[in-house]
């Protein structure tokens, strides 16, 4: 029986392990969860499931239970509940320190958080190598890739091809992007998620992000990875191999399949998953318009640079995405802001993890609204 710990418990990552341990219960055990928010509902659903143990990363109160033990130190919970696979489920840069825990005190971390590997960059596989903690990506782009470098030999592999569905707005008028509304900017065409994350996927900072989660977690350099538009999102991702030759990972757009295989380590029995009927696909693809989606060429160069750049991009979108959910800049200001902001010199290399978030408050400081 594989004990598994799920942080980030209400959000659409935790949610659906939750779905899927359900599936797999003869071979997976949910002994722990985290949640920061929406405590009332975290708390239900470990009733709901018999999880015996959740830790609250804030300060909001917890109704008194017997059912369930409530921590409110992540890394003392970690470290007491020894679980084989802690699954970081958390959104945005706070997923970092998580990471960081996980990595610590544990032997896999399945990492669904692209931040921790966008804002860690070198220093967490550094970090994860020092302490024998594995590192299984979540992303279901990253995952594929995972499986066809797994299968393929890393030595066969030239490049890397990772697929993005466009986003709601991919065939809307440039003029017209300006009077997106955040209201409509969450509602994404393929995935259900988060508020942030569907907004990311609309400008294609999501896919930026990937860009430069791809180069780190793969040791890939920029010039050696694609993003191609494939609205279907059944192709999560391809890989060119060194004889010509492209290897493609294609399934059903579900969270589910990346997710239980990192939770099982590789073992997601090939029969419980959804069967593609090939009759009934009508699979495109085309070149990502980079006037419209301006953050892929960031991304690149954020990738080219290292240094800070990494961890100013993530951070100036964050706070740029929070302002624009808030009513406060439009949509086509989300990506100046951030542009603002990179413009400056980070060209220092990170030389710890504190030194990161020393990073994040000077770009809180820099970024004007």
């Amino acid at each position: 029986m594989t004990e598994v710990i799920i942080l980030g418990l209400t959000g659409s990552i935790g949610q659906t392990a939750v779905r899927g341990c359900k599936t797999f219960r003869d071979q997976i055990h949910i002994c722990g969860a985290s949640a920061h928010s929406r405590i009332g509902q975290a708390l239900t659903v470990c009733i709901e499931n018999g999880i015996k143990n959740l830790c609250i990363t804030s300060d909001e109160p917890c109704p008194e239970t017997d059912q369930v033990r409530i921590w409110r130190d992540l890394k003392e919970m970690l470290l007491s509940l020894e679980a084989d696979v802690v699954l970081n489920g958390i959104s945005g840069s706070a997923g970092l320190k998580a990471s960081i825990s996980v990595i610590e005190t544990s032997p896999v971390l399945a990492l669904a958080n692209k931040e921790s590997v966008v804002m860690g960059g070198w220093l967490l596989f550094e970090e994860a190598k020092k302490h024998g903690c594995k590192i299984i990506p979540v992303d279901s782009e990253h995952s594929a890739i995972d499986e066809l470098i797994m299968t393929e030999g890393r030595e066969n592999v030239s490049s890397l091809v990772i697929t993005a569905s466009g986003g709601p707005f991919r065939n809307m008028d440039q003029k017209d992007l300006e009077e997106i509304t955040p209201e409509q900017a969450v509602k994404h065409p393929t995935w259900s998620m988060g508020p942030k994350i569907s907004i990311d996927s609309s400008t294609l900072a999501n896919k930026a992000l990937e860009v430069i989660e791809a180069h780190f977690l793969f040791n890939f350099p920029s010039d050696k990875i694609e993003v191609v538009i494939h609205p279907q999102s059944i192709v999560h991702s391809m890989v060119r191999s060194t004889s010509g030759q492209v290897y493609a990972q294609m399934s059903p757009p579900d969270m589910g399949f990346p997710i239980m295989r990192a939770l099982l380590q590789y073992s997601f029995p090939h029969e419980a998953g959804a069967a593609l009927d090939f009759t009934k696909l009508d699979l495109t693809f085309s070149s990502p318009d980079f006037k419209r989606f301006p953050f892929l060429t960031d991304a690149y160069e954020c990738v080219r640079l290292e240094g800070m750049y990494p961890t100013v991009f993530n951070t100036a979108n964050e706070i740029a995405v929070a302002a624009f959910i808030n009513h406060k800049i439009k949509f086509t200001q989300i990506r100046s802001v951030v542009r603002d902001v990179l413009d400056l010199d980070w060209s220092e290399k990170i030389k710890s993890f504190d030194h990161i978030y020393e990073v994040q408050a000077k770009v809180q400081r820099q970024v004007k609204l």
